[in-house]
């Protein structure tokens, strides 16, 4: 049977699709595989706060970042507030850092301006990295985390 120039261009499609989602598979494996890495995050970090409002009667979230992991700081913590209507419907977030580090085995203070008008409040932390102490200088070891809770 002879090739056509329609079937030569079916099996062109046929490998770049067969090429892209081998891609894919790749590609999601190691997102995978980073965020695996090590202990989970939801046993190391964990948020405590309350909702209030600031001097000036803005609403506020306060609280502190707990680490429970010996041996690592947390780094470049980052928070995510998200304000919620009366039926748990997202009205708006803000986002905020816990300034420093968190060390091993203890906790840091923030506070982020929340959003207005909200009946309640879901925090979450977005990132953070770990990093080792000691006479080393405090090198990373290991990536950007993401976490919820």
């Amino acid at each position: 049977m002879p090739t056509t120039a329609t079937g030569r261009g079916n099996r062109r499609a046929i490998h770049r699709a067969a090429a892209l989602l081998v891609l894919l598979i790749v590609s999601t494996a190691d997102l995978a595989g980073g965020q695996t890495w090590g202990r989970s995050a939801d046993q190391d970090l964990r948020v405590d706060w309350t909702a209030g409002a600031d001097r000036r009667g803005r609403p506020l979230v306060s609280g502190y970042v707990y680490n429970q992991r010996a041996g690592s700081y947390a780094s470049s913590v980052r928070l995510l507030v998200e304000g919620l209507d009366a039926s748990d419907h997202l009205i708006g977030s803000a986002t905020g850092v816990v300034f420093g580090d968190v060390p091993p085995s203890d906790r840091s203070y923030f506070e982020v301006r929340a959003p207005a008008g909200a009946a309640s409040y879901r925090v979450t932390i977005q990132t953070f990295a770990w990093r080792a102490y000691g006479a080393g200088g405090g090198s990373p070891c290991g990536a950007d985390r993401s976490r919820s809770s």
